[in-house]
């Protein structure tokens, strides 16, 4: 472990998250990685859920499986359930430095980061309770933690306005997915929704709910109200669009990622919550049919964006665009602890945005000053880089209008330039003018920013659509060398990326030792090939990633563990399954690995049949040439045959065998063994019996054997008994193949002179 006391660069973190993309934990894991690699650290995220999750269903716990990398980690971040609670306290017990996202357990000393969830459910009932609700239900999941702390506070909003919470308003899913939201709805509409409106614990809940009752004719928020959590794109698409309070989950990340810096720094950070801001979006799901509209929640305090502390224009532009942009693309003014090397200094991005926006509308506004074309594109360029929300250009334009108007309203009472004051060194008309000129470019601007994202994202999403086509193809045909060597990744795939395999390859993580098996993108890396790792060790530092984030993820796919997959590169927030296109590529992985397993087993399967085949064709041989067969060809009608299926316990008895004792020839039905042992004399039966028993228990050799055999007429017949045992690939007998031969002399003697004795039922 790293010396943090003198090492405070070049830290290795690792991120233990039941999976590492979506709009949740892609965001948990972006604000994570903005806020550890600016100061020079690795991040590694460890998904400790299987690559092959049900796309509707979300399991409460991982896997037993040994956790990557532990060994090699500074520091550690669990979010959610990523680990049992007895792996949690262990690491909490380790002296790692630890921080957990959204989970606790008893008596952990670990500090926990999670989102606002009491004053954002707060928010969203005194919101409902402003539209005249008053049966206000719960959906959701309460066994997670974040959701346990939703549903408490939805039933605390709801006592401190004098409602008491009634059981049959809780609509319980299974977990935070679409499908459990669709079937509590069912269950809900089956018992009669009690309810007038309803707040969900996830979005992916929400939506699943909102699609139920729709399907079932009811039309919200008519009939139903609705508000979700998480502010995901899910929901901005559903119909009616859905409110939501945003959690802000990269900042969530951010804050965890700098505690731990705190902690890794030697400074001290209290056990307990430490919470993230959160907004509540409203739009129309929840009755405000007038457009979206934002609230901001401080200390839990819902705080319209629209009564900002000085009232102006420019107040609410600043409130608005802290809710619909990105506020953390850059350090914030306010040093935040264990952030090395801020000097504290500097602005915001978005205060840098509101800061040229109010510029440029001042400016015309005072002296009629037009900004030039590169200004307006550089505006736009700044949007774009802020990541606007989807609703974000549909609450700027009211609030840059009203700035407008502000400052239109200031030039024709006085000639000023309103609330920013400046002297006036053109005609109002002129300014008037150049205002009404800028503000439409600005808005124009903004429109070029809010849609820029839209457009990039639909460009990725055709690009991992063609990678993930071209991937599954090259799979299906990839061969063993290839599936290691990685030959089967995107070319566009620039990061670097390795595969190792649980030794033995196949026989899953018992033993806990991991082999690297190819390497793509790192000369360095390459050189690791063939070299074995405990897991907890495992990925070592060479084969991470130096400029993003390395993921390590299981290949894993129903019964089959074959290890991890290692991939540098960016994180999906956009995902709204588990579907990440990493994850993605790691269950295909197993799945060919699958493959390829089984085929050799085929092959080996028919190398083995085709051996078995040959033993059974030179045992053949080998009967056909024995003195046996040879005999039986040339004394047909005194040698007798017999061919024994010891699996299904018959014998077939040849007609010659048959005639050789007086009984019907042509009676060829497949008989029992006794038809043979009941006719040996009595005193030769022992002898019998113990060597078909030690032919049949395998001794080897063949059966070479003399004794008494009654015959039809009650007569004892002497006869010579040899066989051969025919076993399968195992070794067991299947058959025994023999030939009887007559030793009496009067037989023998006509044999060698080649008569054959009369047929005494018919006349000589």
């Amino acid at each position: 472990m790293v010396d943090v006391t003198t090492h405070r660069r070049n830290l290795t973190i690792g991120v233990l998250s039941p999976v590492v993309g979506g709009f949740y934990f892609g965001k948990v894991l972006a604000g994570i990685a903005r806020g550890l690699r600016a100061g020079g650290h690795r991040v590694v995220a460890v998904q400790t859920y299987p690559a092959d999750l049900d796309r509707d269903e979300f399991p409460d716990q991982p896997p037993h499986r040994p956790i990557a990398g532990l060994d090699a980690m500074d520091g550690v971040i669990v979010v959610t359930s990523a680990v049992e609670h007895d792996v949690l306290r262990a690491l909490d017990r380790s002296g790692k430095p630890l921080v957990v996202i959204s989970e606790t357990v008893d008596d952990l000393r670990a500090p926990v980061v999670t989102p606002d969830n009491a004053g954002g459910v707060r928010a969203a009932v005194e919101h409902l309770l402003q539209h005249g609700h008053q049966r206000i239900g719960f959906l959701g999941n309460p066994r997670q933690h974040d959701l346990a702390e939703r549903h408490a506070a939805y039933e605390a909003a709801l006592r401190a306005h004098g409602i008491e919470p009634r059981p049959e308003w809780v609509y319980r899913t299974r977990d935070n997915q679409e499908a459990a939201g669709a079937a509590a709805a069912r269950v809900a509409l089956d018992e009669g929704l009690d309810t007038t409106a309803t707040i969900a614990g996830t979005d992916r809940n929400a939506v699943g709910f909102l699609r139920a009752l729709t399907d079932s004719g009811l039309v919200l928020p008519r009939d139903q109200a609705l508000i979700g959590f998480d502010h995901s794109d899910g929901g901005a698409r559903a119909r009616p669009r859905l409110s939501s309070v945003d959690p802000h989950h990269d900042r969530v990340g951010e804050l965890a990622a700098e505690l731990l810096l705190a902690r890794l720094h030697g400074e001290r950070v209290g056990p307990g919550e430490h919470l993230a801001d959160a907004t509540l979006v409203c739009r129309e799901s929840c009755g405000c049919v007038d457009g979206t509209r934002t609230d901001l929640l401080v200390d839990g305090v819902p705080r319209s964006a629209g009564t900002a502390d000085d009232g102006s224009a420019a107040a609410r532009l600043a409130a608005v665009a802290r809710a619909v942009l990105d506020d953390a693309v850059v350090l914030r003014a306010k040093p935040r602890p264990g952030s090395a090397g801020s000097s504290g200094a500097g602005e915001s991005a978005v205060g840098g945005w509101v800061r040229a926006v109010v510029g440029m509308m001042t400016d015309a506004a005072a002296d009629a000053t037009v900004p030039t074309s590169h200004s307006y594109r550089a505006l736009a360029d700044r949007t774009a880089v802020l990541r606007p929300v989807p609703e974000a250009l549909e609450q700027l334009v009211p609030v840059v209008r009203a700035l407008e108007a502000e400052l239109l309203g200031g030039i024709k009472r006085r000639g000023t330039t309103g609330p920013l004051g400046g002297a006036a060194r053109a005609r109002p008309q002129g300014r008037a003018r150049a205002l009404g000129d800028v503000t439409t470019e600005i808005l124009v601007a903004l429109s070029k920013g809010c849609t820029h994202g839209l457009l990039v994202r639909s460009g990725h999403l055709e690009r991992a659509m063609v990678d993930q086509y071209e991937l599954d193809l090259e799979l299906m045909h990839a061969d063993s060398a290839s599936l290691r060597h990685l030959e089967w990744l995107p070319r566009g795939q620039a990061g670097p990326a390795a595969i190792a395999l649980w030794v033995p390859p196949g026989g899953g993580p018992a033993g806990g030792v991991l082999e690297v098996a190819g390497v793509r993108g790192s000369t360095v890396g390459q050189r690791l090939v063939g070299h074995r790792y405990p897991a907890a060790e495992f990925p070592p530092r060479a084969l991470l990633s130096a400029n993003a984030l390395s993921f390590v993820i299981p290949v894993a796919f129903d019964a089959s563990d074959w290890g991890y997959l290692v991939i540098g590169g960016p994180v999906d927030t956009r995902a709204t399954s588990a579907r990440e296109k990493y994850n993605h590529w790691a269950a295909m992985l197993a799945v060919a690995l699958d493959q390829e397993h089984h085929l050799a087993a085929l092959r080996a399967q028919r190398t083995e049949l085709e051996e078995a085949a040959r033993r059974e064709r030179r045992l053949a041989e080998e009967i056909s040439a024995s003195e046996e067969r040879y005999a039986l060809a040339s004394v047909a009608a005194y040698d007798a045959t017999w061919d024994w299926d010891v699996a299904t316990g018959t014998v077939y008895f040849s007609p010659s065998w048959r005639s050789m004792l007086g009984l019907p020839a042509d009676d060829v039905r497949a008989a029992d063994p006794d038809e043979w042992i009941d006719r040996v004399h009595p005193e030769d039966l022992q002898a019998v019996q113990v060597a078909l028993a030690a032919q049949l228990g395998g001794a080897g050799g063949s059966l070479d054997l003399e004794h008494r055999l009654r015959a039809a007429d009650g007569r004892y017949l002497r006869v010579a008994c040899r066989a051969v045992t025919v076993s399968d690939g195992a070794g067991c007998p299947t058959r025994m193949v023999g030939v009887m031969t007559d030793r009496s002399d009067e037989r023998r003697e006509a044999a060698l002179r080649g008569v054959f004795l009369p047929d005494r039922s018919r006349p000589v």
